[in-house]
Parts: C-alpha cells; structure tokens; sequence
C-alpha cells in the first residue's frame, strides 16, 4: 500500500491511497464518518424563549453547530465514573443569555470549557425582535455520527477510482477525445494524445465515447482518491488518523473473536 498526500491543511486533506481493495477504502470512510467522536450539544435546557422559533427547532439549530473537539479530554457519558449523570469529564454547558432587537450568533455562546466552543462564530441563531429574549443552557457531550449526523466530523468524506488510461497505436491525434473531455484530463502533444491529469478523470467515458478509432481505453485499478473535509472539529488528518485506529481496534476485536472458536 501506498500513501501521498496531495493536499494538507487543517481542514482539507486529499491524498492518493494505492495498491488497495475498494472494500478497505470504503471501510476508512465509513470509520471516519460513524465512528470518530467530537463534541455536540445533546439537549438544550430553556429557561425564557420568546423568540419567533418554537424550543424545540431552536434547540435542532443549536445542535448542529459544530464544536472544537478535544477528544482525549473527555469520556463517554456510559463510560464516565459519574454514569453518565453529567459532570466535567463527559460534558461542557454553554450558556446563553440574549434580548432583542439583534441576531443571536452561534459566538454568544459562553462556555464552561473556554477550549469546547463553536468553531465558528457568525452562525446564525435566531433573529430576536424589540422585546424578545432568549435564556438558554446548552449541554454538549461526546457522540459519533452513527448516533445522529450532529456528531459527523466530516462534512466531505470521499473517494473515487484513479483509472488507467491508455492509448492506442490507432490514435490519429484527431482531438476529439480531448474536446469530448468535460474535465481537461487528455491534451494533444507532438500530433499525440496524451494523458495531462489522471487525478482529474471521473471515468465519465466522454472520451471513449468521442473516439471513432477505439483508441482509447479507460480502465479500473486499485488506486483512489480521496478527500476528507473537517466540519472545524479537528484537524483533517487527525479525523483520518482516528479513523484508522477505530478500524484497527475493530479488527483487533473480531480477531480475538475468531481465537474463541
């Protein structure tokens, strides 16, 4: 297997993972999307709502705000020493005390843990008019995404297949295949066309379509692409990171499993 990253930062990663099944490919995403935990408020106590919005779509709006996570930092509330009743270790409050007339924005949070906070700070809330206020306290825990999309760290978590184009000596150099190509992957050198981007190619067949001379064959192989987005949460390599290890617990888990029988 091999592993080259084409894009790294905080938020984005893209990188090409060779010489592997589609299988393992899609079981990364699927651990990454499901099963890394972040920080998300799970209920919402309301102690003075009078805002246009009814409680319960104002306290949906504020669970998909999304949280900086530390996940070292905390526990799962059924795997806390409290028991999951609530305490330091396994949940952060985020207060909120507002009248109108102004927007409320995700940044009036106050929370108890200065590092557990919305990533960013101009979502809108709800817009408070002249007399409305809005008292609030927002409970945040660890959860993963198979739990509700809340707890998804990812807003992009993708792959494709890298093909393999090749062409042919019946190639004439006649450019149709390059005009036919929606994403500028092919390009006509020395009378010859040739392949300028694979990464590029979605094996949409335009090309293939194009040729009149069968020159061209577009072919499946063992490499991807893949993109990981991070909703803010974490970084995205950490997201990938964590995702690995949960697959690898998980194999680890059903070996020890299989030695029982």
């Amino acid at each position: 297997m091999e592993l080259e990253f084409i894009e790294d930062t905080p938020e984005k990663v893209v990188f090409v993972i060779k010489g592997v099944p589609i299988a393992l490919v899609n079981s990364i995403r699927r651990a990454m999307m499901a099963h890394v935990p972040t920080m998300a408020v799970d209920y919402v106590n309301v102690y003075m709502n009078t805002s246009y919005l009814y409680d319960e779509m104002l306290a949906h709006r504020i669970g998909l705000i999304p949280l900086k996570t530390d996940v070292d930092k905390f526990n799962f509330p059924h795997e806390c020493e409290c028991g999951g009743e609530g305490c330091p270790k396994c949940q952060v409050s985020l207060r909120l005390n507002a009248e109108g007339p102004r927007m409320v924005y995700s940044g009036d949070f106050v929370s108890d843990d200065p590092e557990t906070k919305p990533v960013y700070d101009n979502i809108p809330v709800v817009e408070l008019y002249e007399g409305q206020q809005l008292m609030i306290e927002a409970v945040a825990r660890l959860g993963t995404g198979r739990e509700h999309a809340k707890w998804k760290p990812v807003s992009i978590c993708a792959y494709r297949i890298i093909p393999d184009i090749e062409v042919g000596e019946k190639c004439d150099g006649c450019g149709e295949c390059v005009e036919a190509c929606p994403r500028g992957v092919l390009e006509i050198k020395d009378g010859r066309v040739e392949v300028k981007d694979v990464l590029k190619c979605s094996m949409c067949m335009s090309c293939v379509n194009a040729c009149e001379e069968n020159a061209i064959e577009v072919k499946e192989t063992d490499n991807y692409l893949f993109t990981v987005e991070s909703i803010g949460s974490m970084p995205a390599k950490e997201i990938l990171r964590r995702g690995v290890e949960v697959l690898k617990e998980k194999a680890e888990e059903m070996n020890e499993i299989l030695e029982h029988f």
